[in-house]
């Protein structure tokens, strides 16, 4: 394995880990320092808007300077600084504030990151997907050690096992080499909110799977957000309720691995469609309340629902861009995810609470609009081996 895809592989396993400490126990920590349901609601999506707001312009920064390293180690120092600030951080608004400062930057520069690897990765040889998986391994295993590791030391371990995942993320982006190719001739983009490249990139061909992309996203969103108490209202336990999320991000991992073959067998947009049809399966039985070894193959689904329109789209975007615009282009498509994530989960909630699992089939009609959208992108311009 050559130095920059050790460097990069060690990158991706160790920039999870903030996100693994948050999932695993960021909200009973909230409810310890006694925020309200409704703010811990807040804390978690003030974020997300000052990436939704942000991140385009970053990518566009982090487009202008020498080496995207920059934007990147600028990104997971701030997160890395302020981290330290979480143990002193007393009431509502000052958690909201620190915690805002601790998670935007970090989230900010992860399109660039991805944008940046990717390009290495095309320019070196090897496989973006397997690199990326091996963010999934590090994911799962803080998600599991998190936990024994709070058992053991208590509540207040949160604060400083968050701020030990941002310095080792931190010094994990200080180990990266250069990702930039610095014999590769460049312009400045010129523009205002996008650049002239990028709007010129995303033709209607290009936009339309791109959009459908991210709709399938935002439907795996919905299933982070609420299988576990769907699960839990069936009668599953929650031993089996955690073994059946970790076998879903473990089949998403095994694909990544895999994406080297796959994605030279098959053009973008077909995996995206492909992704497509397989989520309708999934969320028509997400409906229904199966048996146990049904929602077994279902979770195995995620293994294509997830990585084949991830991926994909990742892919797709990168073979349509320069170096110039990667991480612009590559940002534009997280504020799409994310933009998606807010109003399809935010509008699911409602309908959960009204016809119950019903509500999946908002994800249903959802994933019969992304075919519907990466069809016309066919029919407007077929595959070809540039896809």
């Amino acid at each position: 394995m050559a130095k920059p895809k050790i460097a990069a592989t060690r990158y991706y396993i160790l920039t999870f880990l903030p996100a693994a400490v948050t999932v695993a126990y960021l909200p009973i920590w909230l409810n310890e320092q006694g925020i309200t349901d409704a703010q811990i609601g807040l804390i978690n999506t003030l974020p997300m808007a000052g990436m939704l707001l942000f991140s385009v312009f970053v990518g566009r920064l982090a487009d202008r300077a020498s080496d995207w390293k920059q934007a990147i180690l600028i990104g997971t120092g701030l997160a890395a600084v302020f981290s330290l600030l979480l143990g002193f951080a007393e009431g509502f608004w000052m958690i909201l504030l620190i915690w805002t400062m601790t998670t935007v930057p970090a989230g900010l520069i992860g399109p660039v990151a991805d944008a940046a690897t990717m390009r290495m990765s095309l320019r070196l040889g090897f496989s973006f997907g397997a690199t990326r998986a091996w963010g999934t391994v590090g994911f799962l295993t803080t998600c599991f050690a998190t936990g024994y590791l709070i058992l053991w030391f208590g509540a207040s371990s949160f604060v400083w096992l968050m701020a030990a995942a941002c310095l080792i993320r931190f010094l994990a982006a200080v180990g990266l080499p250069r990702l930039r190719d610095a014999d590769q001739p460049r312009t400045r983009p010129e523009g205002t909110f996008l650049s002239r490249e990028v709007i010129a990139t995303f033709q209607p061909w290009v936009l339309l799977p791109v959009i459908a992309g991210a709709i399938l996203f935002s439907n795996h969103m919905v299933m982070n957000a609420f299988s576990s108490l769907v699960w839990k209202q069936q009668g599953l336990s929650e031993t089996t309720i955690g073994a059946l999320i970790a076998l879903g991000a473990a089949a998403e991992a095994a694909t990544m691995f895999a994406w080297k073959r796959i994605n030279i067998r098959f053009p973008a947009r077909v995996l995206i469609l492909i992704a497509g049809a397989v989520s309708i399966l999934r969320w028509v039985g997400m409906t229904l309340s199966p048996p146990l070894w049904v929602i077994v193959l279902m979770q195995l689904g995620q293994a294509v629902t997830f990585t084949f329109s991830y991926l994909g789209c990742l892919y797709f975007i990168a073979k349509r861009t320069s170096e110039d615009i990667s991480a612009e282009a590559q940002s534009l498509f997280g504020v799409m995810m994310q933009g998606f994530s807010i109003l399809v989960v935010s509008s699911f909630g409602i309908a959960f609470g009204v016809i119950g699992v019903n509500a999946f089939w908002i994800c249903v009609g959802l994933s019969v609009l992304a075919i519907a959208m990466v069809q016309v992108s066919l029919r407007m311009r077929g595959p070809d081996t540039s896809d």
